[in-house]
């Protein structure tokens, strides 16, 4: 995936997550839970994209995931 989709399906599910958040009010803005369950949907994207693509995940040495483009 180029860099440009990457960020794009970040994007889209970030937004997702705050339309939820409005409604729901579950997360404070400028919290770390916020910025905690971002981070959580960003690896959730890059989960999604290493599966779709390679069938598989990376982690890189600290056990995170591995993000590409």
């Amino acid at each position: 995936m180029k860099t440009g989709q990457v960020e794009s399906a970040e994007r889209k599910a970030l937004n997702v997550f705050d339309k939820w958040n409005e409604v729901t009010g579950c997360f404070q803005e400028d919290t770390g839970y916020y910025y905690e369950m971002q981070s959580v949907i960003k690896d959730a994207v890059h989960i999604g994209i290493q599966m779709a693509l390679n069938g598989k995940v990376e982690y890189g040495e600290d056990g995170n995931v591995m993000y590409e483009g």
